[in-house]
């Protein structure tokens, strides 16, 4: 059931290779179905990515975490080598500005 890798993608067959973008599109179509997640615009798999790194920021926002110190963990989190890669997944979500909007008055009034 779970093959031994022959490489290192994370999506592999169950012959354990890299799934082909078509195999990938087919496989997570039928996940979407099977978790009742095909309802409205279908979910792709970079909605997962971009879904996870606002959620990160987020959660970092709101524990009051240097959120430019961690940028780079987060960078690594999505496998990227450069920033500007990860600044692609970063597009602001309303409840994420409001965070940081948030986070910004609050140091900027303690100062």
């Amino acid at each position: 059931m779970f093959p031994r890798p022959k490489g290192e993608a994370f999506f592999l067959s169950s012959r354990g290779c890299r799934l082909s973008a078509t195999g990938l599109q087919s496989n997570f179509a039928k996940t979407r179905k099977l978790a009742g997640l095909d309802n409205g615009k279908p979910l792709r798999p970079h909605d997962l990515r971009h879904r996870f790194a606002v959620t990160r920021l987020r959660l970092w926002h709101q524990q009051r975490a240097d959120v430019q110190a961690l940028l780079p963990l987060l960078a690594t989190y999505l496998g990227h080598a450069n920033y500007s890669d990860t600044a692609y997944y970063l597009t602001g979500s309303s409840d994420l500005l409001s965070i940081a909007a948030e986070r910004a008055f609050l140091d900027g009034g303690a100062a």
